[in-house]
């Protein structure tokens, strides 16, 4: 296993140094529209992601508000620093992949 300096460094995956995954028994690949954050109420240094495949909205509650509903397709639990990793990854791959017509 690396050492927590190694976490900071965003590996960017190429033919000399390429990227190798494995998938752990009993997980899985999900396709996600969107996500949702929040923070644990429990911890404040947990912050709960979770990826949803579909939505409901004007989800009509007992007390007349209305209501969005998500599926849930798995949720992530990360500690801030984690959090901070992965928006440098996502940043950093934008930066490199991300369509012209998707630029700022």
């Amino acid at each position: 296993m690396s050492d927590e300096t190694d976490d900071e460094e965003i590996h960017v995956a190429s033919d000399d140094a390429p990227v190798l995954t494995k998938y752990e028994p009993d997980f899985r690949r999900v396709f996600a529209r969107g996500t949702l954050l929040r923070m644990s109420e429990s911890d404040d240094n947990t912050v709960q992601l979770g990826f949803w495949s579909d939505k409901d909205t004007e989800i009509e509650m007992d007390d007349g508000v209305e209501a969005t509903g998500y599926q849930l397709e798995t949720e992530v639990m990360m500690h801030w620093d984690g959090v901070l990793r992965l928006r440098n990854l996502l940043d950093n791959y934008i930066e490199e992949h991300a369509p012209d017509h998707l630029d700022e």
